[in-house]
Formats: structure tokens, C-alpha cells, sequence
């Protein structure tokens, strides 16, 4: 990375002020312990004796931060616990930019919002080699617009934006604008993520079912914890561990268990409350054999668009013994909490894209020869072209991506605003 944890600690600082985030701000080792502005949420029982577990074992086990409004804050309403999170927030008590910052912007006169108008390429002036807008197309009409600017910042997602960058493609970039280093779409990277392992406690069946929908996340988290050992792990850095517990949406664990009639529901709904599932993510690692190209064979979207073909892979050494420990702590945490774990099979890691926290494909660098962006997201070939998503990345961690994004395309529009101020730009 060509940027240090304290150039970008003050954007992590800035965005949870921004998001309003839950959480203990207790930091474990490579985990900042952040400001969160609100406490944790109480954790359900399950994650309670899921976490006594873990500490006979000397695992520490913390409050996982939350973008969920554990109080009022800028007009947003906390969290009522309606547990529907994943289908969107009609009290924006989630943070979302959809619902948070979108509806901010609109008031703004300086902006405007073009929706159904997927962007096609990067337009560029011949004369000076610098960015001069977009042209995009109209989904509804089908009509190609161009629309001018003195910056053009691709913030598409990673694979859109790598997309826009390969179909920029002109006499001076024909591989691609912004890949005279031949890295753009290459180093694609994705959690190490397989299935959860399932299970019950015993001391919670047959209770009563409740209502464990809480902020429609778990409360709980284990951060990665297997430092050093070199000697011993036959993989690099670690992983985390996230754990579900609660009554919950779906009839729970007893509906993987073999059976008929009213016993098997009887027994379904015996382990309704008591069901336990554990599972986390492992570093993936960056490989130039992972990569995305303009698909070969002239695919087209349905605008007209060329697309994208990948060429991936999530089996490899790293990504297995990564698998094998983390299959074996969490069993090992599990029995440790009084869990009786259920039948599974044990799987290869998922393929790339699975869990929808991919990155890389337009690695930041300090060396134009090996990389696509500098350390301020702009590209090395175009310096007025940024890319603030994903594809900047150069490693991925154990954790979420998603602060981390937010983080370093705040302090890529900082930095562009100074330029601006500066007449740079």
C-alpha cells in the first residue's frame, strides 16, 4: 500500500461520525478500536454463552461495530429492531448512501443525479492526455449522451469501474486507459469463505421463542486472534469469526436434520431458540492469475456494452489451510460453549465474488511500472482519473472492506478539493 494506517486513521474517524456507528470502541490487536458515538447492542443469549466459550479458550470476543443508530442522531431515528435490515431501512436508522447521504446531495444546487445511465467509457482530449468526461447511455431510450467535467471519478464498484476503464481504450492506452503498467484487472481478491458450521446449546432448547431480531445483525464478534506462529500456520495472517444465534427468520437448524411428521416438528421447533451457526472470513490473497478482461468473444450487455470474462480461482494453498484451521476453531469454540454440533460437509472456499466483498483489479502503488493508481486514488497515466471503489486495493483483510472504501475515497476527494482550491486541476 502506498498509503499508512495514520494518513487514513482521520477518514475512518470521519466517516463513523458520518455513519453513526454502535459499538464498545474497545481495540484488539490490528483493530482500531474507532469513535463510535453510540454503545453496543445487548447480545442475545446464544452469543452470550458463545462468548464464555471462547474466553475458556483465551479467544477474546468484543462487540462488533454497527452503521445501525443505537440513538438519535442527524434526524435518524435508533434502531426499532425490526430485524429487516437486508430489505432496506425506511427510518434510515442503517446507514446506507441511498438513504443517508443521496437525499443530502439533492438539496445541494451543485447536484444532480442521472439515474438509468450506465456509462459506456471515459472520454479524453487528445491535445493534453487528461480526462474530459464520460459518455453514457440512456437505458430507457438507448440514446449515447456525453456529459463534460475537468475530473472524472469512477466509483462504480470494482468490476464496473475496471469495466469503464477497459472500454476507454484508445490509440495511446490499447490495452485499457490507465494500463501502461498491464496490472489493470489483474491481484482480484475475495474473503477466504466457505460454509457455517451448525449447531445447538442445549441449554436453550424448548424455551420459549422470542423475539431475537435485534439490530438485524449479531452483537458479538471474534477478531482475528493467531498472531505470530509463523512456525506453525501453514497459511499467512488470519481470519475472524462472526456467530448467529437466536430466533430468527427460517425454521433454523433442526430443518437440516433428517426426518418426517409431527416428532420432526416437534423436535424443529425444540431447537428453534437453541440453534447456533459459527463461520468467518479468511485473508484472500492477491495473484496476477486472478483477472477480469474484456470478454473475448464480443459479449455485449444489454446496451450494447462490451462485458466482462473472469478468470479466477479460490482453491489454492493459502485459501485451504486458511479453511482447515478455521473448520477446526470453530468446531473447537463451539464444544467449548456446550454446543452439540449438527452434520456438515466440509467444503472447498467458495469462488470469488460468492460473498460480494471482492476488490483489486486497480491496485494503488507508488510505482506506475506495477500498479494503476497512486497513493491519492488517481491514475498514474491520467492524473485528473480517479478510481475511489474497491479496485484500489492492494491486499484484503480478514475484515469488511466497505469503512476502508468509504475511508480512502474521503481522503481522495480531500485531496482533489485541495487541488482544485490550488488551481492544480
Amino acid at each position: 500500500w502506498p498509503t499508512s494506517d495514520g494518513a487514513a486513521a482521520p477518514y475512518y474517524d470521519r466517516r463513523e461520525a458520518r455513519l453513526g456507528v454502535s459499538g464498545e470502541g474497545e481495540a484488539v490487536y490490528t483493530c482500531p478500536a474507532g469513535k463510535h458515538l453510540f454503545p453496543p447492542f445487548n447480545p442475545r443469549c446464544g452469543e452470550l454463552l458463545v462468548k464464555k466459550g471462547a474466553e475458556k479458550l483465551g479467544i477474546k470476543v468484543v462487540p462488533l461495530p454497527l452503521a445501525v443508530l443505537h440513538g438519535d442522531y442527524d434526524g435518524r431515528p435508533s434502531c426499532h429492531f425490526c430485524g429487516a435490515c437486508n430489505f432496506g431501512c425506511q427510518t434510515a436508522s442503517r446507514f446506507s448512501s441511498l438513504d443517508v447521504l443521496v437525499p443530502k446531495f439533492r438539496k445541494l444546487k451543485n447536484f444532480a443525479l442521472r439515474t438509468n445511465s450506465p456509462v459506456h467509457s471515459v472520454l479524453m482530449d487528445r491535445n493534453t492526455g487528461r480526462a474530459r468526461g464520460v459518455s453514457y447511455i440512456d437505458a430507457k431510450t438507448r440514446q449515447e449522451y456525453q456529459a463534460y467535467a475537468r475530473t472524472v471519478v469512477l466509483a462504480a464498484s470494482m468490476i464496473e469501474s475496471i469495466r469503464i476503464l477497459f472500454n476507454s481504450r484508445n490509440r495511446n492506452y490499447p490495452q485499457g486507459l490507465a494500463n501502461s503498467s498491464g496490472t489493470l484487472g489483474k491481484y482480484l481478491m475475495e474473503h477466504v469463505a466457505f460454509n457455517d458450521v451448525p449447531a445447538f446449546l442445549p441449554q436453550l432448547a424448548g424455551r420459549p421463542s422470542t423475539n431475537d431480531d435485534g439490530p438485524g445483525e449479531v452483537c458479538l464478534y471474534i477478531p482475528r486472534f493467531n498472531y505470530g506462529h509463523q512456525d506453525k500456520k501453514k497459511f499467512l495472517r488470519g481470519y475472524r469469526l462472526t456467530f448467529y444465534t437466536g430466533c430468527g427468520m427460517g425454521p433454523g437448524v433442526g430443518a437440516g436434520l433428517a426426518g418426517f411428521g409431527t416428532s420432526f416438528k416437534k423436535r424443529i421447533k425444540e431447537l428453534y431458540p437453541a440453534g447456533v451457526s459459527m463461520g468467518g472470513y479468511g485473508e484472500g490473497l492477491a495473484f496476477p492469475w486472478n483477472y477480469v478482461e474484456i470478454d473475448p468473444g464480443g459479449l455485449k450487455d444489454r446496451y450494447g456494452i462490451p462485458q466482462v470474462r473472469f478468470h479466477t480461482t479460490a482453491e489454492y494453498e493459502h485459501a485451504f489451510a486458511i479453511r482447515d484451521e478455521m473448520y477446526d476453531k470453530t468446531e473447537e469454540i463451539l464444544r467449548a460453549s456446550g454446543a452439540e454440533i449438527l452434520s456438515y460437509k466440509k467444503v472447498n472456499p467458495y469462488p470469488l465474488g460468492s460473498v460480494t466483498h471482492e476488490a483489486g483489479g486497480a491496485r494503488m502503488g507508488d510505482d506506475p511500472r506495477t500498479s494503476v493508481l497512486d497513493k491519492w486514488n488517481r491514475c498514474h497515466d491520467v492524473k485528473n482519473l480517479l478510481v475511489v471503489d474497491a479496485a484500489c486495493f492492494v491486499s484484503h483483510p480478514e475484515k469488511q472492506i466497505t469503512h476502508t472504501i468509504m475511508a480512502l475515497a474521503y481522503r481522495a476527494a480531500d485531496h482533489l478539493a485541495e487541488e482544485f482550491r490550488l488551481g492544480n486541476v
